[in-house]
């Protein structure tokens, strides 16, 4: 559990990178479509856990 808290975290703080990168720096088209996509990996891989970890505590609820 706890290397899932640190690949989640650190999963997140690349989100806030990228997300930073593309509103605050001027980025060729390219690279921000690079970045975009990747970002859009990485929602989907921490909407994956939070709905795991939900799955978990409801179970753990009843």
């Amino acid at each position: 559990m706890a290397n899932e808290k640190i690949d989640f975290e650190k999963s997140l703080k690349q989100l806030e990178e990228i997300v930073s990168k593309i509103e605050n720096e001027t980025l060729p088209l390219e690279e921000s479509l690079k970045l975009y996509e990747e970002g859009k990996k990485l929602i989907s891989t921490l909407e994956k856990t939070l709905k795991e970890a939900e799955k978990k505590i409801e179970e753990l609820q009843k």
